[in-house]
């Protein structure tokens, strides 16, 4: 037991991430490119259990209980997903595109879907667990918490393939959007001293202003309004990344509070 122990404390990131790939992966054959987004929670929750045991999952619970350093910070996140897309709305009407359905707030089953199985589920894994222990990695070097959020936006973008290749989503999307989400979710995670919540009702914001604007559009309007609001998000992820103040490491957690015995 001690030496499975101290296999998934030295490879605790790799076994997150192929853990969190093949539970996150395994319907999209049998489910048109579907996948599961409580895969990379439930890859933390293993890895914790498996290298850590209950200290280890107690630790992480305190991380994802942590409260921002101001209340504010619950509404940049919303503030950020209404103004880069709502400015591609705008926009995409400007160039030309027409509006074939008028705008509506989303049903109660696509609420319901949105809270209990939407994207923002994954935040727990993503954030919680493996962005924090990429910042402990990057921890000595020159910009570390920016690097680990272009390093876990890698394999983000990667965790979305199946949804690519069975025609779900565009490739800016993987190339481009989710290495950008991956920049604004890490600073706001650090810049609220560490609040996943903060990730979390960013995430439910995104998913839920598209649910709103999105139908809006059909064709090849639909495709300019994604690549203008992707492209808007990316231009906010680099202006961040060089003038959004100091990506503080107070946020950061050392391995042994996570991985205590």
């Amino acid at each position: 037991m001690n030496k499975l122990k101290g296999f998934f404390r030295k490879y605790d990131l790799a076994l997150f991430f192929l853990l969190n790939y093949l539970l996150t992966w395994w319907p999209a054959p049998i489910r048109n490119g579907q996948i599961i987004p409580y895969g990379p929670t439930l890859a933390a929750v293993i890895v914790l259990a498996m290298a850590s045991g209950r200290a280890g999952l107690a630790g992480w619970w305190r991380r994802l209980a942590q409260r921002p350093r101001a209340w504010v910070w619950l509404l940049a996140g919303p503030a950020l997903i209404i103004g880069y897309q709502g400015a591609a709305f705008l926009i995409n009407l400007f160039l030309g595109a027409r509006v074939s359905a008028p705008l509506a707030l989303p049903s109660t089953g696509i609420l319901l879907e949105l809270l209990l199985i939407g994207g923002m589920w994954e935040e727990p894994g993503w954030t919680g667990y493996a962005l924090t222990k990429l910042q402990e990695r990057f921890a000595d070097r020159p910009g570390g918490n920016l690097k680990a959020a272009l390093t876990l936006g890698v394999f983000r973008a990667i965790w979305h393939l199946p949804l690519y290749l069975y025609g779900h989503i565009y490739w800016f999307d993987v190339l481009l959007f989710e290495i950008a989400i991956q920049v604004i979710i890490a600073w706001l995670y650090n810049r609220s001293g560490g609040s996943v919540l903060v990730v979390i009702i960013f995430h439910f914001a995104s998913n839920y202003l598209g649910a709103v604007l999105s139908p809006a559009f059909t064709d090849g309007a639909r495709t300019t309004y994604y690549a203008l609001f992707m492209g808007l998000a990316a231009v906010i992820a680099v202006l961040l990344a060089v003038f959004g103040g100091p990506w503080t490491q107070e946020a950061r957690i050392e391995g042994k509070r996570l991985e205590e015995n």
